[in-house]
């Protein structure tokens, strides 16, 4: 990437090996066995996938064995890293259904714990665990359906909180308390992760800004069309 080798991506005690071609990948996981016997590192094969993202021309063809430590690694069209979903056909789908349940899981925590507080309280507790979104802004690839039950899951939690019926306006009330629309949360987040992304010193992250991906790629011109545009 704009002259730059990146074949692996580390964070914390996660590794992520990422190659153009079957072979290089098996000599990807051939140097993490030969890293860990002379570093003592071991790798859990039992919790490692691999993931293959293919064109449309190469979804009939054969996938060869990906072994860690002699161990046969699972080949997977979802896989759950660092939180969030990530699929082969790339689609955010199933990441963003996994928001929408987690509004209502924490929603109704919240709601049976502090039952008997008062609308101001609820109010501040809504804002700072049901308005944070994780992983939001990595969303571009999705049915309009499944966003528009996760607006519908944030909305009813939000009546839920200041003891409304579901059937309520959902404007009105958004604007007489003085909470986001989940619309406005989601374009919130979008706009400082883009801020952070910009000027952001980080090696890898400046190699994708200072290419053309960073005015091709496909979820950059999301963010765009979200922002600055009416749609």
């Amino acid at each position: 990437m704009n002259g730059h080798l990146i074949n692996h991506i580390m964070y914390a005690d996660d590794l992520v090996l990422i190659s153009p071609s079957s072979a290089g990948l098996c000599q990807l996981l051939r140097e993490c066995e030969k890293f860990g016997m002379s570093h003592d590192v071991k790798y859990n094969a039992k919790k490692s996938a691999v993931m293959i993202f293919r064109s449309a021309t190469l979804k009939g063809c054969s996938i060869p064995e990906f072994k860690l430590k002699w161990v046969t690694l699972h080949v997977v069209a979802t896989y759950k890293y660092l939180g969030n979903y990530i699929s082969d056909d790339l689609s955010d789908d199933d990441d963003i259904n996994r928001q929408s349940r987690t509004l209502y899981v924490q929603g109704n925590i919240i709601l049976r714990k502090f039952s008997m507080c008062s609308l101001e309280v609820k109010l501040t507790l809504f804002r700072s665990y049901c308005s944070p979104m994780y992983g939001v802004q990595l969303w571009w690839n999705y049915k309009k359906s499944t966003l528009n039950r996760l607006h519908i899951a944030y909305h009813n939690i939000f009546k839920l909180f200041i003891d409304m019926s579901k059937y309520e306006s959902t404007s009105l009330l958004c604007t007489l308390f003085d909470v986001q629309y989940c619309q406005s949360v989601i374009r919130n987040i979008v706009y400082i992760f883009m801020c952070r992304l910009d000027s952001s010193v980080n090696c890898i992250l400046n190699n994708i800004l200072t290419s053309s991906l960073r005015f091709t790629s496909r979820i950059r011109k999301h963010w765009n069309k979200l922002l600055y545009m009416n749609t």
